[in-house]
Formats: structure tokens, C-alpha cells, sequence
């Protein structure tokens, strides 16, 4: 795409851009910056069959579960961190309704970054000795080096089809970037996937950006679509500019309780539940 065209779309014609039965990997730290306005058009679209890439997040996955959207998750950590689990997670975890992939964080950082660089895996100590080989052999395995015998983590090239991160800001071209920089693993799903796709907060003029070169996260030509999305991580945190919204993940766990309080609760919030989750 030229570096002069307007990536800006709508968030529903953005969330067209994401197949059923594709991969899809979703930015955000826990409870902070995960692109959750996305999220919810995805369930309300009813997208479905989908390959979930979520290394640390919580609400993001709670939603795209709840409404059906996922087949696979492939996750270092899914959890509300001090507001308690992830009640669709959990109940289709437990009652096998998804598949579920558990890597550590490193390991799957690593997957992305073999795809980054075009091989076929990336190797790292990480994982060694423990029992998380055997839970995907096929994407992660033992390898030993020729020249030096050290044996190593193999972890196989993982290449989204889309990643979605939210931002403070960005410009019709695509150059994205956050308040203070990103420093999380926003920036290893972005390099890895297909196609990004970018929500921000606002959308400023591209001279902000070569203004302050150095304080951008993502360059245009690393980003295929932009978003308009004001509080667009909601109700996880963008900080400095709105924190994570307490009194929303209290309510939600507490509508989780019943079947029928949450199905309202969810179709009010979020959009429709799926059947299965939670009881």
C-alpha cells in the first residue's frame, strides 16, 4: 500500500477484514491497552472458528469465548489478574468447547519472531525439561546443535493472518504510537502477522509524527488499516489517559454467577452469548 493512501476504515469494515477460520492475534497486556472496541464488533459480527493468539490477556479472550468466536486459543496467560478468572475461558477450557494451547510467554514470543525473520523456528533454553513440548509437539520440539551439542527449544514459525493493537494515536498513513512507548509484545505480533490492523484513541496529522520520530511504536509501512476508536481499550486501560475500569470486571464476575444474568449482561455489554458459556 503507498505510504501517501488513507488506511482509515470503520471498525465493522475492519473486523470484515478477519475470516472465519483464520488466526488472529490480539494485542494488550492483561489488563492494560488490549483492543477491546474490536472485540466486541468481531462477537457482534458473529465471526467464528477462529485461531486465538492472545500471549497475556484477560477481558479480550473472556469476550471473544463468550461469543463463540473461538476454536483455538493459544495464550502464556489468560486471567483478570487480581479480579478473579476469566469465566468463559474458563468454562469452555474446562469443558474442552475450545482447544487450548499453553505456552510460556517467551516460548510464543519466540514462534512470532521465527516468522519475523522468515525460518522455520527460532530456538531458546526456555521450556527445557518441562512438560510444555509435549502439549503441541507439533509446534514446539527438542533440537540439539551440530557444532556445539547444546540442546534448545525449538519453537516453530507462528504467522497470524491479522493483529490487532490499540494505540494513543495515529494518522491516516498508519505510523501508530503510545503514550509513554510500547514495550510490550504489541511489537512482535505487529512484525509477524499478514495484516495489522491498528485502533487508536485519535487520529492526528502525520506531522506530529515526524515531529517526534522516535517516539513512534509502529511505522506505516509495518500498518495496513487504522481505526478511529476513542476508548477503544475499554474497560482494560490506556493509560495515562483512562485506567482499567474496576467496577466493570467486578460486575461482570459477579453477573457470571447465574447463567441468565450473564447472557443479559453480556448481550447488553458486549453482544450475544454463545451457547456453553458460562453455566
Amino acid at each position: 500500500m503507498p505510504a501517501h493512501e488513507d488506511k482509515r476504515v470503520g471498525l465493522a469494515d475492519a473486523a470484515a477484514l478477519v475470516p472465519a477460520g483464520s488466526t488472529l492475534a490480539l494485542g494488550g497486556l492483561s489488563l492494560n491497552c488490549s483492543p477491546m472496541a474490536f472485540c466486541r464488533e468481531l462477537v457482534r459480527a458473529g465471526v467464528r472458528d477462529l485461531e486465538l493468539v492472545a500471549v497475556v490477556n484477560g477481558m479480550g479472550t473472556d469476550w471473544l469465548v463468550g461469543g463463540g468466536c473461538v476454536r483455538r486459543l493459544l495464550m502464556g496467560l489468560t486471567s483478570f489478574e487480581g479480579f478473579g478468572l476469566a469465566p468463559n475461558f474458563r468454562r469452555a477450557a474446562q469443558t474442552k468447547a475450545i482447544e487450548v494451547e499453553e505456552w510460556s510467554e517467551h516460548t510464543l514470543i519466540c514462534a512470532l519472531q521465527a516468522a519475523t525473520a522468515g525460518v522455520p523456528y527460532m530456538p531458546t533454553r526456555a521450556g527445557l525439561g518441562t512438560d510444555m513440548l509435549a502439549l503441541h509437539p507439533h509446534r514446539t520440539w527438542e533440537v540439539v546443535d551440530e557444532r556445539s551439542g547444546q540442546r534448545f527449544v525449538a519453537c516453530g514459525a507462528l504467522q497470524p493472518d491479522v493483529a490487532v493493537v490499540h494505540v494513543h494515536e495515529a494518522d491516516r498513513r498508519g505510523n501508530a504510537r503510545m503514550h509513554p512507548k510500547l514495550v510490550w509484545f504489541d511489537t512482535e505480533l505487529v512484525k509477524a502477522a499478514k495484516t495489522v490492523i491498528v485502533t487508536a484513541e485519535r487520529i492526528v496529522e502525520t506531522d506530529s509524527f515526524r515531529a517526534a520520530p522516535e517516539a513512534t511504536a509502529f511505522p506505516s509501512f509495518a500498518v495496513d488499516h487504522v481505526v478511529e476508536a476513542p476508548r477503544g481499550a475499554w474497560p482494560t486501560a490506556c493509560w495515562p489517559e483512562y485506567g482499567y475500569d474496576g467496577d466493570f470486571y467486578r460486575a461482570y464476575q459477579q453477573a457470571a454467577r447465574d447463567r441468565d444474568a450473564f447472557a443479559a449482561f453480556f448481550a447488553e455489554h458486549v453482544g450475544p452469548l454463545a451457547t456453553g458459556a458460562p453455566a
